[in-house]
């Protein structure tokens, strides 16, 4: 009976380290801290490189500016507007300048040659990022499955307003 109680504490106490143990534990512990320091190569780019920093804010700007238009009741809400068209075009208008105007400005004055080989590839990354996976999925499926009219004709307005903005000088 007292061998039996004797294991069962020892199962519920870890064993006491010795010395050697103890210097053996601190060194994997320094080389675990270490690799924390040294992580890998993509999360250290995304820490240095000014333009994934410029695009994670503006994804963040245009996801609030999306929800807004998600969430609006699709009546009009604001006196100052003449109609619910103009105002949830307005209520879109934040993500077209984005899309058209301050993504590619951003591409442009972010870009550095350590982390792409061009401006092009920059831009690239800026519309992919901001309007292939962002923008054009959210109101395309709004285009589709909206059920209050007014909205669905804002999405679809949304990318006439794009084409405009892109052809405009």
């Amino acid at each position: 009976m007292s061998s039996r109680r004797l294991s069962s504490d020892r199962q519920q106490h870890p064993p006491i380290p010795t010395m050697d143990e103890d210097d053996n534990n601190s060194q994997t512990s320094q080389t675990s801290d270490t690799e924390s320091v040294d992580l890998d190569d993509s999360t250290t780019t995304a820490a240095l490189d000014p333009l994934l920093s410029a695009i994670d804010d503006l994804e963040g700007r245009i996801v609030s500016s999306l929800d807004n238009f998600k969430l609006h009741p699709g009546v009009k809400s604001n006196p100052s507007h003449e109609s619910i068209h103009t105002e949830l075009r307005e209520a879109l208008r934040p993500v077209l300048e984005i899309a058209a105007h301050v993504g590619p400005a951003t591409a442009r004055s972010k870009w550095r040659a350590a982390f792409r080989p061009s401006v092009d590839v920059a831009l690239e990354e800026v519309y992919k990022r901001l309007n292939s996976d962002l923008i054009l999925p959210v109101l395309l499926e709004s285009v589709q499955s909206d059920v209050v009219p007014a909205k669905r004709a804002a999405s679809l307005g949304f990318f006439h307003n794009l084409y405009n903005e892109y052809k405009s000088p």
